[in-house]
C-alpha cells in the first residue's frame, strides 16, 4: 500500500492573468508531468491552498487572498490527486459561502477532501480512506484563517465549518535575522507605505534591492495553548483510532519562510505524537522544512509548495519555494504498519506568461543543458539536505530517495 503526499496547491496572480486572457484554458499542463509519478499510488493527498468560490465573487486579484476557477479542480483530479485537505488559512477568502461551495466542487470533480464542514454532522464524522480493507483515517487543522485580510471571523455556533488548531484571530509570529535599514532605506519605505497596494510597494523594494520580506517563525504562548482547541483535537483523534486502523494528522501551520520550525510548531507535533498519531504532514511556511521522527512517529514538518508562481512578488527566493516533496508512504498490509518511506524532489517550473508545470526532478533534468543540469543538481542537494538535515555535497538525480532507516 502506497500513500503520497504533497504540498501546498496554490493558483496565484500570474496564474490566474493567463487565465483571465485565456478563459478556455484548462490547467492540466500543471499537473501533466507529475500524473506519471503519482499512477502507482493507491491515494494521492494534496493541500488546497485557495476556494473554488465562484466567478461571480471575483477570482485572485490579490498576493495573500485567493479564489480560483472550477476548472483548476477538475485539473487536479486528471492529473491524479485524489483528496485535499482543506483547513487552510484561505480556506474563509470567500467566507463561509465560499467555503461551502469548494467542497460541493470537489464532490463534484470526486476529490475527497477533510478540514473544512458544511454542516456539524460532517465535522463530527471521521473521515477515512478504506484501502486494501484497512482503514487510513485523516485528520486537518489550521493554524487560523487570515482574520486581518478577510475580516471573516466566526461565531461561535459557526467553529463547525472548519478544523482549528487555536483560537481563529491569534496569530504570534516573529521575524527572523532581520538586518536594520539606512537611514535613507527606512525614508523609502515611509515614503512607499503613502496609499500604494502592498504588491506595489513590494514591486519597487525588490527592484531596489530592499527588504521586500522576510522570513517569519511562528512560537509559543499562553494564548496558543486554548485547551479549548486542544482538547476537542485529542477526542477527534481518539475516535479515529477507535475507527480506523491508522491515523494519519495533516496540519497547517508555521512561519512563512523559515528554515526551521518554530516553537508553536515543535509543540503541537509533540502533541499528536503523544496522543497516538501515526503519522504527521505539515504545510504552510512555503518552503521545504526537515523530516524527523518523535517516538517512531515520522514527521515532515513542511513539504513546500506543489503549485506556487515562483514570479509571485512576495516569495523570497533564496529558500526556493519552487521546489517541493513528494513523499511516499509505504504500509504493510497485513498490520498496516509503515515498512518504508521516500520521497520524489518536484520542481516548478514558470513560463514568462504565468503557465506552470511541475517537474519530478528525474524527468525535468533529461530535459536541460549541461549549465542547467549542474544548477539543478545543485537545487536538489540543497532540498535533499533541508529535508534530511544533512550537509550532503551532491547527489544524484533520481526519482525516489529512501528516508535512512533510523538507527
Amino acid at each position: 500500500m502506497k500513500i503520497t503526499f504533497i504540498g501546498d496547491i496554490m493558483c496565484e496572480k500570474p496564474l490566474q492573468r493567463y487565465y483571465n486572457k485565456h478563459p478556455n484554458y484548462d490547467f492540466n499542463d500543471i499537473f501533466k508531468e507529475t500524473k506519471n509519478l503519482f499512477s502507482n499510488s493507491d491515494l494521492v493527498v494534496g493541500n488546497l491552498e485557495t476556494v473554488f468560490a465562484g466567478e461571480n465573487v471575483s477570482y485572485t486579484n490579490h498576493i495573500y487572498n485567493f479564489n480560483t476557477p472550477d476548472p483548476f479542480a477538475r485539473a487536479m483530479k486528471q492529473g491524479g490527486i485524489d483528496m485535499v485537505t482543506t483547513a487552510t488559512n484561505h480556506c474563509l477568502d470567500r467566507g463561509i459561502a465560499g467555503l461551502i461551495r469548494t467542497l460541493d466542487i470537489l464532490d463534484q470533480n470526486k476529490i475527497d477532501h477533510t478540514g473544512t464542514y458544511r454542516n456539524e454532522k460532517e465535522r463530527h464524522t471521521i473521515y477515512y480512506k478504506e484501502i486494501e480493507n484497512k482503514k487510513i483515517a485523516f485528520l486537518s487543522y489550521t493554524y487560523g484563517t487570515n482574520t486581518h485580510e478577510t475580516n471573516v471571523i466566526l461565531k461561535k455556533e459557526q467553529l463547525y465549518h472548519l478544523n482549528l488548531l487555536k483560537p481563529q484571530t491569534y496569530n504570534l509570529q516573529k521575524v527572523v535575522g532581520q538586518k536594520r535599514s539606512s537611514v535613507f532605506r527606512k525614508m523609502i519605505a515611509r515614503l512607499l507605505g503613502q496609499k500604494i497596494s502592498l504588491e506595489t510597494k513590494m514591486k519597487i523594494k525588490r527592484k531596489m534591492h530592499m527588504t521586500h520580506n522576510v522570513p517569519r517563525v511562528d512560537i509559543l504562548s499562553r494564548e496558543e495553548l486554548d485547551s479549548t482547541y486542544l482538547e476537542q483535537i485529542k477526542s477527534d483523534i481518539i475516535q479515529a483510532k477507535k475507527e480506523t486502523d491508522f491515523v494519519v494528522a495533516c496540519v497547517h501551520m508555521g512561519g512563512q519562510f523559515n528554515s526551521v520550525p518554530g516553537e508553536f510548531s515543535e509543540y503541537i507535533m509533540k502533541f499528536l505524537v503523544n496522543h497516538g498519531v501515526d503519522l504527521i504532514i505539515g504545510t504552510h511556511p512555503h518552503v521545504v522544512q526537515k523530516y524527523e521522527t518523535i517516538n517512531n512517529t515520522p514527521i515532515a514538518y513542511c513539504l513546500g509548495n506543489y503549485s506556487i508562481s515562483p514570479s509571485s512578488v512576495y516569495l523570497l527566493d533564496e529558500y526556493k519555494p519552487e521546489y517541493s516533496i513528494a513523499m511516499h508512504v509505504y504500509l504493510k498490509n497485513d498490520n498496516i504498519q509503515i515498512s518504508k518511506i521516500t520521497f520524489s524532489i518536484l520542481k516548478i517550473v514558470e513560463e514568462k506568461n504565468g503557465k506552470l508545470t511541475v517537474w519530478p526532478i528525474d524527468q525535468l533534468y533529461k530535459k536541460l543543458g549541461a549549465k542547467e543540469k549542474e544548477k539543478l543538481k545543485k537545487d536538489a542537494a540543497y532540498i535533499y539536505n533541508r529535508f534530511l538535515n544533512l550537509k550532503k555535497n551532491e547527489i544524484d538525480i533520481l526519482k525516489e530517495y529512501r528516508i535512512p532507516d533510523k538507527k
